[in-house]
């Protein structure tokens, strides 16, 4: 995990406007416009609470806060017990639960907060600096942590605009997993006679062999990914499979797709050891063998989730957040790999 030069946080859960706090400065993410600008005497971040306490050197206390209503800015009494002045930001509701009956309720309510400000004008994407586009198979994965936290409406427009059933995000390959990751996010907001999941099944019919589907995904051979991916999506849109056949060929991203383990337990794992620059790939295959997690990589911190030195990011575009982010390649936090931490400690009961 790479550090900044500088702790910073982003408000703007869901579709309200992205801001970052850092450096005494409270900066709207769209126009780099500061927003707010504080003498810092001293700051306290206040990771899982969503919130910054900040007192100047002019002995005066502010608040930086996100919670279900809005994001606020409030000036408290020097005994932090009365309100002096409250600002509201922006307003609109979210599902913020506590997580309290989790075995990890504070790495959840962050990893719950690096999901929901994955959004640019109502897109899902998998970094807000270094993407610019919603990816498919990133946006399958926040659904799955979305629909837990009643928070999966979130989706729906960026859903219904879609018009493509392949993303093309890898050097313009159409990548058969997506046919899978995009039925699955729409299978919340339509039925089997959706125009876009009509055509996902005769894309998917097109280019099945032997009951599986054939080409590219990652600039790697997994058929077996792509294929489960399918077949989920289209059960829970009540769509025929038969025609849906899992292959016994070896598929090093097969045990990445926990959520069925049906007649894959066989398949090597794509990464014994931790893996730092595409840590969803390991924790993916963590979940699927039931592993325990080393407290090390449960860190209360934030960023929690991260990527590095991925083809497609652009990563000069992050400068403005972190300097050493860009010429590390890095980009904080990531909406795949926070979804994946994320999914995997929420079945960890107390």
């Amino acid at each position: 995990m790479i550090k900044p030069e500088k702790q910073f946080y982003i408000f703007g859960m869901g579709h309200r406007e992205k801001m970052i706090y850092k450096n005494g400065k409270l900066t709207s993410f769209k126009t780099n416009e500061i927003l707010y600008s504080f003498d810092v005497l001293k700051e306290k971040f206040l990771f899982d609470r969503y919130m910054v306490v900040i007192w100047t050197k002019n002995d005066e206390i502010y608040i930086i806060k996100e919670n279900e209503d809005g994001i606020f800015v409030v000036q408290t009494s020097k005994d932090e017990k009365d309100i002096i002045s409250e600002t509201c930001l922006c307003a609109s509701k979210i599902n913020l639960p506590s997580f309290e009956e989790y075995k990890y309720p504070e790495q959840l309510r962050i990893l719950h907060q690096e999901i929901l400000t994955s959004f640019i004008d109502k897109m899902p994407v998998p970094n807000i600096y270094v993407y610019d586009t919603a990816w498919y198979r990133d946006s399958a994965m926040m659904a799955l942590a979305l629909e837990k936290t009643g928070n999966i409406e979130l989706l729906r427009d960026w859903a219904l605009s879609v018009v493509e059933i392949y993303d093309k995000n890898n050097m313009g390959n159409c990548e058969p997993d997506n046919l899978g990751q995009l039925a699955f996010v729409l299978s919340f907001f339509v039925d089997k006679d959706y125009f876009l999941i009509k055509e996902i099944v005769y894309e998917a019919q097109r280019i099945i062999k032997d009951g599986a589907l054939t080409g590219i995904t990652d600039y790697g051979h997994h058929e077996i990914y792509s294929t489960l991916w399918l077949k989920y999506a289209l059960d829970r849109l009540d769509i025929d499979t038969s025609f849906i056949k899992i292959p016994n060929d070896f598929d090093n991203y097969a045990r990445m797709f926990w959520m069925d383990r049906t007649g894959i337990e066989r398949q090597t794992p794509y990464k014994n050891d931790y893996n730092d620059k595409y840590p969803y790939l390991w924790w993916a295959v963590k979940h699927f063998e039931n592993e325990k997690i080393d407290p090390k990589y449960l860190e209360i911190k934030y960023p929690m989730s991260w990527e590095q030195e991925a083809s497609e990011a652009k990563y000069e575009k992050i400068v403005p957040l972190s300097q050493i982010y860009a010429d590390e390649k890095f980009s904080a936090p990531h909406s795949w790999h926070a979804s994946e931490m994320f999914l995997y400690l929420i079945e960890m009961r107390k």
